[in-house]
């Protein structure tokens, strides 16, 4: 039944079912907060105020929401387990002018991790030395051999960021060494912590979770925090040595936020609000030169991180250039900055190159697939761009989707990407703990993984099985999310304005999406090099206005944008957006669904 179906669309043209959004209050107090806060901000549209009262905004908490400081959400760092411990041990090393190691891991949050910590250190003039692992010969996170080879070079001191959780076996050889080793993590950690002189993160199962939220880069900034007062109790600082100011760094952790998809609320939120300021500051020279290159105004956006900057940093660990996302977020050197910044877009179209074609090919696997969770292997397939596949197929087909890339010594590494109320990390951590898969770990959205290839069959049972077991065995529908309706004429820049102001979107923030109702497509012509993009016009009779419907060529959503052109009025369901390409003065609807409106007077079949 549609009873619940905002316009009654049970099942849309790409099979989803389009429901109002989760909200705690009735409709009649939704209309009553709505009208308050028009009656309390200037120029606040009504379609966003009543998104705003929706997600229980109203007029005592609203200021605090639009701006939120630091100041009011930022923990005492004594919060974390061993926080203490690991911040003094680093104070030591300021004080002793002792050097130290840093191992980090090859994606955003990982080099901002280790950029943010390296940053600091070296304005306290201390030595580091940063080995970020090669995601193909070393794998994912701390090895001995890196390790020892850290110490080796002199650091007094070995700290692990964005990794080290799991890794036991390597970081008990260090110890034996005795040498120190911090731990810095957010990943989901076991009943057993490796052994260390201190483990921070918010995951441990011995802390309260409040905090679960963080990336890695959170987490540094706080121990960081706790480090500089731990140093100011002790009389370090004087007029003349003055103590780094974090908050420069904040755009650092601002891009670790984004790009690690944690998330956006409470501190996150904070982070990335300031964050973004202090980004159009350009402190960072490489942050700046990237920042050019890609095309970034200097009012970056969540949306230019998350999809701009990011995926040309990611590019060096997927295509084997692992460090370099740390040498251009640590550059201090304009020119060194701008050569790191090219050789790192270079790198970005390389792996665009060879995402196309994987992608492709998985999608058409993926369409064969019977399961719950698509599992898809091949000997051919790049390590380095799996995860972008996986999330390309979770969002075509509404599953989780693992991507396996296998090697010639039937060792495969995967990763995946899952959908709300599938807790992906467990599930993985699960079925290796079941001795199915050889090792992997992640977050309830994403993960990563190892198997054999006579693996396969049963990973792919239990994945199933832990499905339909989570959902109680009711497999469910699609759904599109709707949270307000507008007209053409509605799409106006004040709400795009306005919806920045509400941002940044994400995991625990959805995006807001609209409804554009009875539109007739005008026009509908594929896009891009491969034709895989839709470019339509759109008129509701109130007027017309640009959208664009990504990667729906060949899709249900692209042949159904296309059929109609012959007259039929459509439901939209998309993202309002300015439309950059066009100064950012005009607007667009980036269109992820379609359904045809019930038939009456006036719609043509």
């Amino acid at each position: 039944m549609a009873g619940d179906a905002v316009f009654g669309i049970a099942k849309s043209a790409s099979g989803a079912r389009w429901i109002p959004a989760k909200s705690a209050l009735s409709a009649s107090q939704i209309d009553r907060h709505a009208a308050a806060l028009v009656d309390t901000i200037d120029n606040l549209p009504l379609p966003i105020a009543r998104i705003m009262a929706a997600r229980g905004l109203n007029t005592n908490i609203i200021d605090a929401y639009l701006e939120p400081r630091l100041r009011d959400l930022l923990p005492n760092p004594s919060h974390f387990k061993d926080l203490d411990k690991a911040a003094d041990r680093l104070a030591d090393c300021v004080e002793d002018g002792a050097p130290i190691g840093i191992f980090g891991d090859y994606d955003v949050d990982g080099a901002a991790a280790a950029a943010l910590l390296l940053v600091v250190m070296r304005q306290l003039g201390i030595v580091c030395d940063v080995h970020i692992p090669n995601r193909f010969s070393e794998g994912y996170g701390p090895n001995a051999g890196a390790l020892l080879a850290l110490r080796a070079k002199g650091a007094a001191l070995l700290v692990t960021v964005d990794c080290g959780i799991t890794a036991h076996a390597p970081l008990a050889a260090v110890a034996e060494t005795g040498m120190d080793v911090i731990v810095i993590d957010h990943h989901i950690a076991g009943p057993e912590l490796p052994k260390a002189h201190s483990v921070v993160n918010p995951n441990r199962l011995d802390e309260d979770g409040t905090f679960g939220y963080l990336c890695a880069t959170g987490v540094v900034f706080i121990v960081l925090a706790g480090m500089l007062r731990s140093l100011r109790q002790r009389g370090y600082f004087t007029a003349t040595n003055t103590a780094p100011d974090l908050l420069k760094h904040l755009d650092l952790v601002a891009l670790a936020t984004i790009c690690d998809v944690v998330p956006l609320v409470g501190l996150n939120r904070a982070f990335v609000r300031q964050g973004l300021k202090v980004m159009g500051q350009r402190h960072h020279p490489g942050l700046a030169k990237l920042a050019d290159i890609a095309g970034v105004s200097d009012a970056p956006n969540a949306y230019a991180l998350g999809f701009l900057l990011g995926p040309r940093i990611n590019a060096a660990g997927r295509l084997g250039a692992s460090d370099l996302g740390v040498q251009l977020l640590s550059a201090n050197d304009v020119e060194i900055a701008a050569g790191l910044a090219f050789r790192l877009d270079d790198l970005n179209k390389e792996r665009r190159h060879i995402e196309e074609a994987v992608r492709v090919v998985a999608l058409d696997r993926a369409a064969q697939s019977p399961h719950h969770v698509i599992i898809l292997a091949d000997d051919d397939w790049h390590e380095g761009i799996i995860g972008i596949v996986a999330g390309r197929v979770r969002e075509r087909f509404g599953k989780p989707a693992m991507i396996i890339a296998m090697g010639p010594n039937g060792i495969g590494k995967g990763s995946a990407r899952s959908i709300p109320g599938f807790k992906l990390g467990n599930a993985v951590i699960a079925a290796h703990q079941a001795g199915i898969i050889e090792g992997g770990g992640g977050h309830d959205m994403a993960a990563g993984f190892t198997l054999l290839a006579n693996q396969m069959a049963d990973f792919q049972a239990f994945m199933d099985d832990r499905f339909l077991a989570e959902f109680n065995g009711v497999v469910p529908q699609v759904s599109h999310t709707v949270s307000a309706v507008l007209s053409v004429a509605g799409c106006q820049p004040v709400i795009a304005d306005w919806l920045d102001k509400i941002g940044p979107f994400g995991s625990g923030n959805a995006e807001p999406r609209f409804v554009l109702p009875d539109c007739r497509v005008k026009s509908a012509r594929r896009v891009g090099g491969d034709g895989a993009h839709l470019s339509c016009r759109l008129d509701d009779g109130s007027g017309m206005i640009n959208a664009i419907a990504f990667q729906a060529g060949g899709t249900a959503l692209g042949n159904a944008l296309e059929a109609a052109v012959d007259g039929r009025y459509l439901h939209i369901l998309g993202r309002v957006k300015r439309d950059w390409f066009r100064g950012g003065n005009a607007m667009q609807i980036e269109i992820e669904d379609v359904a045809e409106p019930k038939l009456a007077a006036g719609y043509s079949e």
